[in-house]
């Protein structure tokens, strides 16, 4: 298993290795930093090179800052995660290779060494369908142009792609994709489009089902509430402080406490507020511990923490920064599961506070959506496909 990114990348395949090494099999994790290593777990992690939480703290997410420094900062990074994870492949010849489409060579490696290769959609942007347009592209295109935009993914993805291609060439694979596709999205937030192909597979969240222990502090804070969770994961711009005071400001005026999980810096504290008894400061939290305790939160939109609060039945609102939370908030918008999405430029408490409000009102249709997803198991449903694959029985496709 190979992954690259933020924690939104490398928790649920961290889960997933934790679900397949109780199934019996052996399990290597290649991560970078990002993520701790564990010497009790019952797998191995190996290192990959690089961290993404340095990029951020020296760049923030600024879209515009990644295009000026890719050639000296991101490429570097990732080149080096293909060479390793390649360099891992070759040496441990493992049966089955999953991994995040950022390690865009790992599937040639795969197939060099006769293993069969499955790539983890954790955002569904790379399969066309004209249910939704792809990420990066606007949500009102009309159906009939939906599957003709994913050529714009896949065309911005053109360089990478060369690149496994020639690795394929130079270690005679037979072919640098995979042969399935793994989406760990919920069925009850996305259903299955009609038109995928059969060997794309949506399996359900992959998240370990028990959160961490909660600290004494933070387990006492939780008890009386109502509590706003603001966290905003990974994401990091220069308006981290006067974010928090408006948002701090909103939740006051609605008397409720606030949980402000500072994470890589979209939200910044001060000594203020680290006095202040209705707010507590963490850098992070175990969503699943959590937010179960919570009225309402605050976040960027990413998979993770939507599915951790689809899960809990905890209304939110979304302030996404980059990438796929605007697709998110978008769609959860479409299956009126939460009010329209706030930019994260918004200081205006009082837009904030109507915000809050209407999304309180969804708290009725959450609680069936987290009943639905109680009866998913989206770890045990991705080791099944793999268990079949590895066999050469999966129905998809003969392998």
């Amino acid at each position: 298993m190979a992954t690259v990114g933020s924690r939104g990348d490398n928790e649920p395949f961290r889960a997933l290795a934790l679900e397949a090494a109780s199934a019996g099999h052996d399990v290597f994790f290649a991560h970078t930093s990002d993520i701790k290593n564990d010497a009790t777990a019952p797998y191995t992690d190996l290192a990959l090179p690089g961290s993404m939480a340095s990029v951020v703290a020296d760049q923030g997410v600024s879209p515009f800052t990644a295009v000026l420094r890719y050639f000296s900062v991101i490429k570097p990074l990732l080149t080096g995660v293909w060479e390793a994870t390649t360099e891992h492949i070759l040496a441990l010849k493992p049966d089955v290779v999953v991994y995040h489409p950022k390690v865009v060579t790992a599937a040639a490696a795969a197939h060099a060494v006769g293993a069969i290769a499955l790539r983890a959609e954790l955002v569904p942007m790379l399969t066309p369908t004209a249910d939704f347009a792809p990420v990066g592209v606007p949500s009102w295109i009309p159906q009939s142009l939906r599957v003709a935009s994913y050529r714009l993914v896949h065309a911005s993805m053109a360089g990478f792609t060369r690149k496994a291609t020639r690795l394929a060439e130079r270690l005679g694979a037979i072919r640098a994709e995979p042969d399935i596709t793994l989406v760990p999205v919920s069925p009850t937030l996305l259903a299955r489009p009609a038109d995928w192909p059969e060997d794309v597979v949506i399996t359900g969240a992959w998240h370990s089902p028990q959160g961490e222990e909660l600290d004494q502090e933070l387990a006492t804070f939780l008890e009386f509430g109502p509590i706003l969770y603001v966290g905003f994961g990974s994401m990091k711009d220069s308006h981290g402080a006067r974010r928090a005071e408006a948002i701090i400001n909103a939740a006051r005026s609605m008397e409720m406490k606030i949980l402000l999980v500072t994470g890589w810096g979209g939200v910044v504290a001060n000594a203020v507020h680290e006095a202040a008894p209705d707010i507590l400061v963490r850098k992070s939290v175990s969503h699943a511990a959590v937010l179960p305790h919570c009225a309402a939160a605050l976040h960027h939109g990413g998979a993770g923490t939507i599915h951790a609060l689809l899960r809990s039945g905890t209304p939110g609102v979304i302030m996404p920064f980059l990438a796929d939370q605007a697709w998110w908030a978008h769609h959860l918008y479409q299956q009126r599961l939460g009010p329209p999405a706030l930019s994260r430029e918004t200081r205006d408490y009082s837009v904030l506070t109507a915000s809050l409000r209407e999304a309180l009102s969804y708290r009725d249709v959450l609680k069936i959506a987290s009943f639905a997803m109680d009866a998913e198991d989206g770890l045990a449903e991705a080791v099944r496909v793999i268990e079949e694959a590895e066999a050469g029985i999966h129905p998809f496709r003969n392998l």
